[in-house]
This record gives C-alpha cells, sequence and structure tokens, in this order.
C-alpha cells in the first residue's frame, strides 16, 4: 500500500512515542512525571495523558522551580527538563539535599528514585555536574529527542526555542548532533535525497554529521524528496527581520506561539509586554475581560485558518467579517421554522454552525487585536521599504529614532536599526548615538544587547564614544560603492522586486495598505522581497541542467552541491560532470519535484508561504522544517536573555 509523503511525515509521532515509551518502560516502580511548563506542549503532540497513565505514569506534575515536589518511599519522580544548563542546574539544587537524606544503598540503576529526562541531548558534561552535586548514586539521567513534530500541512518543527540563541549568539553548536539524528531519521523513513543544496557553516557542519553517523539503509521504496535544501539563518536574517503582510505571520507578529497553538490575549501580547509602560496610556486593556483563547495554526484542526492562513492580512480579516454575518444570518433561519424543521436543524446542523461559529469569532477577535497592535502599519510598510531600497539612510535613522521614542517597543524598533545595518550599513557613531538614546529609554543594563547583536552579525560592534572628530564623522554619508554583503547576495539572486530584470513579476501593491497580488512569493512582504529559501527553491525546481544552476549560484558564497558523500560549489560540480564520464548522469533537472527545505536557526511563516506560492506555481511539494517557528521580534528577544 502506498503512503503519501504527508502521512509519513504524521508518523514521527509514533516514532516519538516509541522512543518514550522505552525510556518509561526501563523505569519500574510508582512513576510521577514532573514536567518543565515549556515542555507541555510539545509534548501534547507526541502523546495524551491517558497515552502516559498506560505507560505507568500515575500523576503528572508541572514543575515548581522554586520548591521541590516532596516524594513517597515507594515513589518514582521522573524529571523532564530542557537540554540547558541554568534548568539543569536548579533542579540539581532542588535535589542536592536528598544526597545527605538519602544513602545509595544499592548499585542497581533501576532502584533509583529519581530520573532526568533532558531534551534533546545529555551533554557529557551534565554527568560530570551531577557527580560534583553528590547524586550520582541517587540520579539517573536519559536523554530524548522527539525529533519533528508535525504542525501543519507542509510544516515540521524540532521545537527547540532556544537554538537560534545557542548557535549565533553564543557559538555553542552542542545541539547540532541532535538536528543531524532528526535529519538522518528523515533519511530512513523519506529516503535520500538525490542533490542536498547547503547554505551556511551550521549547514555544512550537519551534513558532515549526517555523513559520519553512515549510509542509511535503503528503502524498499523511491525517496519522496527530489532535493534537499539546508540553510542557516543568517544568510537571509531579512525575511524574518521585515514584517509579514500575510494572516498567519502577522498572527505570530502579535500572539505568543506554544507549538502550533497560539494564545490570543489583548492583555498580554509580544507588543503589549515589548512596548514601554508609560507609552501604553488608556488603550492599555483591564487583565479581567474574559480569559484568553487558543488558536491551533493547523488547517485541518481549523478550516478557518486553513482558508486565510497565506492570504493577504486584508482580504482574510476581511473574509472572516463576512464569514460571521452569513452565520448570523444562518441561525436566524431558526426564526422562521416549523417545529419538526427545527429539530431536524437542531439535531444535524446547529452544532457544526456552533463550532464553527466559536472558530470564526475566535479569528474575529485575534484579527481585530492584530490591527489595534500594529497601529500605523502603512508607516512601517514604506519604512521598511525605503530601508531595503537604501533611499535617504539620514532620514531613516531619524525615523527609527523617532520611532523609538513615539512607541517605545523594545524589541521592533531594535529590529529596524538591524535591518537597516544589513541593507544599507550603519556606522560606529549612528550605533553610538542610537545605543545612547536606546539606554536612556529602557536602562544602561541593556547595553550588552548590542554586543549580543553583534555577535550574530545583525549590528556592528558598539566601540567606545571618541569625542574627536565624532560631529564630523556623524555627517559624512557612507560611501556610495560600498555594498553590504546583503546587498550583494540580493542583486545577484533577484531578491529584490524594484530590481528591472527580475526574474518574477513583482507584486502588485506596496505600502499604499492594498493586498498585493499574487503573482510573484514577494507577495509575502507586499511586494518588496523575496524570500531567500523561496528563490532557492525555485532555481532547483526550474534548473534543466547543473551549469544552468552554477551560472544562477556562481557568485554566492558558502553553497555547496552535496551529491552522495562528495561536496562541491555549484561551479565545480558542473565542471566535473563535463570532464567526468557518461555515467555520471545531471542529477538536474530533478527527475522527483518535492523538495525538503531545512532552515538552522529558526523559519518564519513569510518563508513558508512563499515556499507554498512557488510549489503551486511550478506544481511540486515543498516540506518546510526548522528547530522553531518565529517572528523578527523573537530573534531580537534571544539577545535580551544574557
Amino acid at each position: 500500500m502506498d503512503v503519501t509523503l504527508e502521512k509519513k511525515l504524521q508518523g514521527f509521532q509514533l516514532v516519538a512515542q516509541e522512543k518514550l515509551q522505552a525510556i518509561l518502560c526501563s523505569i519500574p516502580g510508582k512513576k510521577e512525571l514532573i514536567l518543565e511548563p515549556e515542555l507541555i506542549k510539545p509534548l501534547e503532540h507526541v502523546c495524551t495523558a491517558s497515552w502516559l497513565k498506560l505507560k505507568g505514569i500515575q500523576r503528572i506534575y508541572k514543575h515548581d522551580a522554586k520548591q521541590r515536589l516532596p516524594r513517597d518511599d515507594d515513589q518514582v519522580h521522573i524529571y523532564m527538563i530542557r537540554s540547558l544548563l541554568g534548568t539543569y542546574q536548579t533542579l540539581l539544587r532542588q535535589l542536592q539535599p536528598l544526597a545527605m537524606q538519602i544513602s545509595s544503598e544499592s548499585p542497581d540503576l533501576e532502584l533509583r528514585a529519581y530520573h532526568i529526562i533532558c531534551v534533546p541531548s545529555c551533554y557529557g558534561y551534565f554527568h560530570a555536574l551531577l557527580e560534583q552535586a553528590g547524586l550520582c548514586g541517587l540520579v539517573q539521567l536519559h536523554h530524548y529527542n522527539w525529533d519533528f513534530i508535525y504542525l501543519d500541512q507542509g510544516v515540521l518543527s524540532l521545537e527547540l526555542p532556544n537554538l537560534y540563541e545557542c548557535l549565533y549568539l553564543q557559538g555553542n553548536s552542542s545541539a547540532l548532533p541532535a538536528m543531524a539524528q532528526s535529519l538522518r531519521l528523515l533519511q530512513m523513513i523519506c529516503g535520500q535525497p538525490a542533490v542536498t543544496l547547503t547554505f551556511g557553516n551550521h549547514s555544512a557542519q550537519l551534513m558532515h554529521l549526517l555523513q559520519a553517523l553512515g549510509t542509511v539503509p535503503q528503502p524498499p521504496n523511491p525517496p519522496d524528496f527530489g532535493a534537499w535544501l539546508i540553510m542557516d539563518r543568517d544568510k537571509d536574517y531579512v525575511s524574518t527581520l521585515l514584517t509579514p503582510a500575510i494572516y498567519a505571520g502577522l498572527l505570530l507578529e502579535v500572539f505568543q506561539l506554544r507549538a502550533g497553538e497560539i494564545v490570543v490575549d489583548n492583555a498580554n501580547n509580544k507588543i503589549r509586554t515589548q512596548k514601554l509602560h508609560l507609552l501604553q496610556g488608556k488603550t492599555e486593556y483591564a487583565t479581567n475581560q474574559g480569559k484568553p483563547s487558543c488558536i491551533r495554526l493547523n488547517s485541518a484542526c481549523d478550516e478557518i485558518y486553513g482558508d486565510n492562513r497565506y492570504k493577504h492580512f486584508a482580504q482574510a480579516s476581511s473574509l472572516v467579517r463576512a464569514q460571521v454575518k452569513a452565520l448570523g444570518l444562518e441561525l436566524q433561519k431558526l426564526n422562521d421554522m416549523q417545529l419538526e424543521e427545527m429539530h431536524d436543524y437542531v439535531a444535524r446542523k446547529l452544532p457544526k454552525l456552533t463550532e464553527l461559529k466559536a472558530k470564526v469569532l475566535r479569528h474575529l477577535n485575534a484579527s481585530e487585536i492584530v490591527i489595534q497592535m500594529l497601529g500605523n502599519f502603512r508607516r512601517l510598510q514604506t519604512l521598511e521599504e525605503d530601508i531595503l531600497n537604501n533611499v535617504s539612510r539620514k532620514r531613516l535613522l531619524t525615523e527609527i529614532d523617532e520611532l523609538l521614542t513615539t512607541d517605545g517597543q523594545r524589541f521592533n524598533t531594535l529590529r529596524l536599526l538591524c535591518l537597516l545595518h544589513l541593507c544599507a550599513g550603519v556606522a560606529p557613531e549612528e550605533l553610538q548615538s542610537f545605543a545612547r538614546n536606546y539606554c536612556n529609554m529602557f536602562g544602561h543594563r541593556e547595553l550588552c544587547v548590542f554586543q549580543q547583536l553583534a555577535q550574530a552579525g545583525l549590528l556592528p560592534v558598539l566601540q567606545p564614544e571618541r569625542k574627536t572628530s565624532a560631529k564630523l564623522l556623524s555627517n559624512l554619508p557612507l560611501p556610495k560603492f560600498q555594498q553590504t554583503e546583503f546587498q550583494a547576495n540580493a542583486n545577484r539572486l533577484k531578491l529584490l522586486t524594484s530590481c528591472a530584470d527580475s526574474e518574477q513579476p513583482a507584486a502588485a501593491g506596496s505600502a499604499s495598505g492594498h493586498p498585493a497580488i499574487k503573482s510573484c512569493p514577494s507577495f509575502v512582504f507586499n511586494g518588496m522581497y523575496i524570500p531567500l529559501a523561496a528563490q532557492l527553491c525555485s532555481m532547483l525546481l526550474n534548473a534543466t541542467s547543473s551549469e544552468q544552476l552554477a551560472t544562477k549560484l556562481a557568485m554566492i558564497e558558502g553553497l555547496q552541491v552535496h551529491v552522495g558523500a562528495q561536496a562541491s560549489t555549484p561551479k565545480a560540480y558542473a565542471a566535473h560532470l563535463k570532464t567526468a564520464s557518461t555515467e555520471n548522469a545531471d542529477v538536474f533537472p530533478l527527475r522527483l519535484r518535492n523538495l525538503f527545505v531545512f532552515v538552522v536557526g529558526g523559519a518564519n511563516y513569510a518563508e513558508i508561504a512563499a515556499c507554498d506560492f512557488v510549489s503551486k506555481l511550478t506544481g511540486a511539494q515543498i516540506t518546510v522544517a526548522s528547530d522553531t517557528l518565529l517572528a523578527g521580534s523573537d530573534l531580537i528577544a534571544a539577545a535580551f536573555n544574557h
């Protein structure tokens, strides 16, 4: 029986259940599970509470970092935490008094009363810290990786929100082996692709780790993906820093996302929490205006979301309002019905209509909050478009400073400055001036954030202020011949739709606020910019030969083509095919037009929607996966965790 690709991807849940069952069933006794709060929602995608009880879990608790849960003599406590040093050390401090109370008389590991399951990895130094705490004979360590979680059609996530911070801010690549294991499992389920294109250092490391794990047994069925694309987040920061124009993207800009589910809360959303309290004024809503609702971003569970997820926000919100009116008229028909008709209507149609009405009202509430929170969205998009096209840098800096003073958003104002640095460059003196104003607004404790963003390549290094010739330098514009790396790659790959020789027609509609016509993947940003992932997918699908692909990608540094165990640049691969024997057939054009895209460091809904558009345009199927789904403010917020 042929199994569809979507069914195979949903099958990751069964693999995750088997892994968890192997750990739980290896622990005897009356078991109680204590979960770190951040793991509860992702774990719901793996198993239910009833499934856990069938595996011997008697009670489930939420872990409290401030106090330890009491335990009876015949109970076994199983803690499940993320593989973060701070979280692990906090738990060890809670358990350390037990080393003095209970003597480990039996060396048998099965009789240990405490177990810690680390997600996704249990690092070597975790064992050393356990021994230093004197808990080596009392606590047993396990590691558990749930691999890819199926969030929606064509969307997978590893649900590792701290990975961007580890890789790009701390330079800590210890999480890459767990990601490589997940990608290897994908190869075992869906087969090895004919070619893999990597872009970035972390992507290349992932491929080396995959090769070090050994060859995957060949499945009896042909592979499901013709090619893989693995790219680093820092190779296309712009698609995350720009504000998306689509419905799903703007929902993520305003509301917190927890494993594919957003919390619609007007009193405690992303915009309100980052905004300076003094500037919120009378628009502040009372916190007791009803319980926050949840919307699951899954088209199979929520047809309203499925119909509108990748549409322009203005169009989607209008359709939601129209559905509310249509449902109201439908329910009014009850007044004109006879008694028998009413019985039949109530028994058959009314429950479905009531459920649909509840979903529509949740989306209506969410869209109204988005409109309220974003404020002057037209002005923001005009500013972002000018930044992309490097129009009047001095005016752009003035507008960003003005937004800092009048709007007071902790993350989104920095986000605009980072976008300006990537697209046009920010001089050290300009950064010093902005940092001074920013610290005066939010406190000087935030000064280290600028160093963190510089570490990620989002800003230049903040240097000590020089008194000599500072004013003179600040008035000098940057030379026009200087190009940032983004500008060079954007021009070569034709990512900016303002380019006259763009391969694809630009979407109509701009900062006027009108919906962009879906004639180009740039519709996700109102016709301003094509996400790099979508453009590379389009090139892979449209390439008729390796030589043609190499011509388009020749000037891009960091791109590697992996065919079998060989890795080379696109140009070197095309040259090798010319000189090689006829036995080495060209992998292009792709025989199988299914692509797998993996973004190392977090993907966003603008990229997913653009890839979905490319797939429909080319008749292909594109699956986008990452370690987490994030918005631009989440990227900046990661720098504040230090």
